[in-house]
């Protein structure tokens, strides 16, 4: 079908409308004509549509049977320890490159719906010269707009090969979730900032505080592996990425993946200013108590001066044995706090 065709609907291997992306097995395959897409049931029915005159583009998602994945890696011919790092959820190294394949690990933040909190959604990219395998380790749909894209015709990819697949790819991890994750950490830093402003240095707010750091603390590194990978593409001559595309990489990724590395940092300074706001609160607060205690003090100081005066047991102290001695004494004492709580409020002390 060519694109000046009217176009038919996509749909599954059962023939019913590709209306989602969350299935375990989604193949496309397209070439410069035409574009098809399929929901798969199995690993066989998977294989038995794949084209090898055609580039296809396979995504499995949170699949464990190293048996079937390991039947999809043997029809591209793929090195059998690319299987290890694929089920692997330690991420034991970012990017290699092999005889019939290169290999690439993504870590990007997904926001709960329900919680509204950022969790860690991991996967791997496995690219070849026909091929582009993705494998998500949690079914999550993150590139499934790029997918409806593909699909509808959006994108060049039918003019390029999987290399430009894997761009389109990268770019939807670094420009949708990863943006979109970084202005929902601001609103949560900007809310936290106004929680500061009014804690009065409370010890809740503290751990507010260290809770939003963990939360902020792991997107640096898995950014400056894609920022190292970039660099890769550009020294490395990587035989699976076109010198072509390997200019839009450099070029257009590294551009948006150093504006988040610089948000990145934008967002530590707010939180390291967050921070200071709560100590300062703190002082205030511990000035607070200070001050009260130096008021308290200040004033029991003279009366305890003169309790400890008659106190004392000499026997010729004329105001000992006077009738109204006592309560003169309990007048004096009452004048001076009086006093001296007057002379300090009127120099605002307190």
């Amino acid at each position: 079908m060519s694109q000046n065709e009217p176009r038919r609907p996509l749909s599954t291997a059962n023939g019913a409308p590709l209306f989602h992306d969350m299935a375990r097995y989604v193949l496309v395959v397209y070439d410069a004509e035409s574009i098809d897409a399929f929901e798969c049931q199995s690993i066989d029915e998977l294989l038995g549509r794949i084209d090898p005159q055609r580039i296809n583009w396979v995504t499995i998602r949170d699949v464990h049977d190293e048996k079937e994945i390991g039947q999809l890696l043997d029809l591209f011919h793929i090195d059998p320890f690319v299987l290890v790092e694929i089920l692997d959820e330690g991420r034991m190294q970012f990017d290699t490159e092999y005889e019939n394949c290169l290999y690439l690990e993504y870590t990007v933040p997904h926001l709960h719906p329900e919680r509204q909190l950022l969790e860690q959604t991991s996967g791997s990219f496995v690219l070849g010269s026909n091929f582009l395998i993705l494998y998500e380790h949690q079914v999550r749909g993150l590139f499934s707009r790029t997918r409806r894209r593909l699909i509808n015709h959006q994108t060049k990819a039918q003019q390029h090969g999987p290399d430009y697949l894997l761009y389109l790819l990268l770019r939807a991890v670094v420009v949708e979730h990863y943006q979109l994750s970084f202005k929902h950490l601001t609103l949560r830093l900007e809310e936290l900032e106004d929680h500061v402003l009014t804690g009065r240095g409370r010890e809740e707010v503290y751990r507010d505080i260290l809770f939003m750091r963990e939360e902020i603390k792991p997107w640096n590194e898995p950014l400056l592996e894609l920022e190292e990978f970039l660099e890769f593409v550009k020294d490395a001559e990587s035989k699976f990425i076109s010198d072509e595309e390997g200019k839009v990489f450099t070029k257009s990724l590294y551009r948006e993946i150093e504006s988040l590395l610089t948000y990145y940092d934008r967002l530590r300074a707010y939180l390291t200013e967050i921070m200071s706001l709560h100590m300062a609160a703190v002082e205030r607060n511990t000035s607070r108590v200070n001050q009260l205690l130096t008021v308290i003090a200040t004033i029991f100081l003279p009366i305890t001066f003169i309790a400890s005066i008659y106190g004392m047991n000499f026997e010729y102290m004329p105001e000992l044995e006077h009738p109204w001695g006592y309560p003169a004494v309990l007048l004096l004492m009452l004048i001076v706090a009086l006093s001296l709580l007057i002379f300090m409020r009127r120099r605002r002390w307190f």
